[in-house]
């Protein structure tokens, strides 16, 4: 039967050199898709517009930039922050539960409608006034802070600048408490914060915003302020920029994606002279496939392109002997901070039949690894292959039990009647035996 289970053998060797294959494909599949998402990066113009903003004292503002923003300097000086206006009670409360009179507190916020808080019985302490107006949402928030002698209401506007000037009217209605209500209101409240918008110069030219975060200024840019007083102007320089960290990161990535690649291809693809060994995907007509496509586009030329710019190799990228792909950093710097040269468009320019270098590869790398594309066509055929193994494996067991069965049903046929013959030997011996001795 070991004789006979040798083409048993055989077919599962088949079947785990086709797995391994499988197993070599997912991960150049891997790979490839990695570059391809590193690709699609690159192909994206928001990477080449991206901004960054740098400000010479971050004590006095910070700041982002997006793609909107324009490349240029700007002079920053701070004289006013905008505020939250605060009001807080006059009165001494010696505890929380002080009471006061029925009524109403009606709560303006700038301009706004007016919110109306009703104080009844159930809740005309200080404690339960406060409670009342911050369950009402009129735009403020009330606390209560003990000074170490007396208590005080303390409402603060939600909203900074002039536009949340709080104004609040108190109407008594009723008694019921040894404090009157109007002595919450606007009249007899004592402002702690002003309502103040934040004042500020940019380039000579004076500007007031509600908010210390201002968004609107300067289109792209968003900044907030953080000091700067009429005596003591906060000053500070904001210098936009390209942001040649997030390009020079993208095309890294890109770099390294296709240099994973090519060395997976090669690896899987390889044959050691010394050992006289294959690797698993050696003369594999896919992955030569894949090696020349691969090869082809990293030596494409985009012509039309400004700056007299048309390679990788032009902006300091080049294909070294193993092919895998070096970067010169500096060239590289110096190309993407040259105005005249378009690197964006290098890799970006999405005209028909001269498409930028990352539009090239997203597009021929995302085909390779598509479900029709030609690593799912010979993974297809391998998969087709093991299942045919498979079934064959299967007849070939069959066949061989059959066989196993008829071959031991042939081996008891000749044991029973080697067993008959030696008991009729052992029966002649005797009979022998006794004609001898008469």
């Amino acid at each position: 039967m070991q004789l006979e289970q040798q083409p048993l053998t055989r077919l599962n060797a088949k079947t785990t050199d086709y797995n391994a294959k499988l197993t070599a494909y997912g991960s150049i599949k891997s790979a490839l898709s990695s570059l391809q998402t590193a690709a699609a990066t690159l192909a994206d113009t928001t990477v080449f517009n991206g901004k960054s903003v740098a400000v010479s004292d971050a004590t006095v503002v910070t700041a982002s930039a997006s793609s909107l923003a324009a490349a240029g300097s700007y002079t920053l000086s701070v004289t006013q922050l905008a505020k939250f206006h605060t009001l807080r009670s006059t009165t001494d409360y010696a505890t929380t539960a002080d009471t006061f009179n029925t009524g109403t507190l009606s709560i303006t916020i700038g301009g706004g409608s007016a919110v109306n808080v009703t104080i009844d019985s159930s809740n005309n302490t200080l404690s339960g006034i406060r409670q009342a107006i911050n369950d009402a949402n009129a735009g403020v928030t009330a606390t209560i802070l003990n000074d170490g002698t007396t208590n005080r209401l303390v409402l603060t506007s939600n909203t900074s600048g002039s536009v949340g000037a709080i104004t609040v009217t108190a109407t008594d209605s009723g008694g019921g408490g040894t404090n009157p209500l109007s002595g919450l209101d606007s009249a007899s409240l004592l402002q702690t914060q002003p309502a103040d918008n934040a004042l500020f110069n940019i380039n000579g030219i004076d500007i007031s915003r509600s908010s210390n975060t201002v968004t609107d200024a300067i289109e792209g840019l968003t900044f907030r302020l953080t000091k700067g007083t009429l005596a003591a102007p906060g000053t500070s320089t904001l210098t936009i920029t390209p942001n040649t960290d997030a390009i020079t990161s993208a095309i890294n990535t890109f770099v390294q994606g296709y240099n994973n690649a090519v060395n997976l291809l090669k690896t899987n693809s390889s044959f050691n002279v010394t050992t006289k060994t294959a690797a698993i995907l050696n003369g594999d007509s896919t992955v030569r496939s894949l090696q020349a496509q691969l090869s082809d586009l990293v030596h494409t030329s985009v012509t039309g392109i400004a700056g007299g710019i048309s390679t990788l190799s032009d902006i300091g990228i080049t294909v070294q002997k193993d092919g895998t792909l070096a970067t010169d950093g500096t060239k590289l710097a110096a190309a993407l901070a040259d105005p005249t040269k378009d690197v964006t468009s290098l890799f970006t320019q999405t005209t028909p039949g001269n498409e930028g270098i990352a539009v090239r590869f997203s597009t021929a790398v995302r085909n390779s690894i598509a479900f029709d594309g030609v690593i799912a066509a010979r993974t297809d055929g391998i998969t087709a292959s093991i299942k045919g193994i498979n079934n064959s494996i299967d007849a070939l067991n069959l066949r061989l039990a059959k066989l196993e069965a008829r071959y031991r049903a042939q081996f008891t046929a000749l044991d029973v009647m080697m067993a008959n013959m030696q008991k009729t030997s052992q029966y002649l011996t005797q009979q022998f035996a006794k004609s001898s001795s008469n």
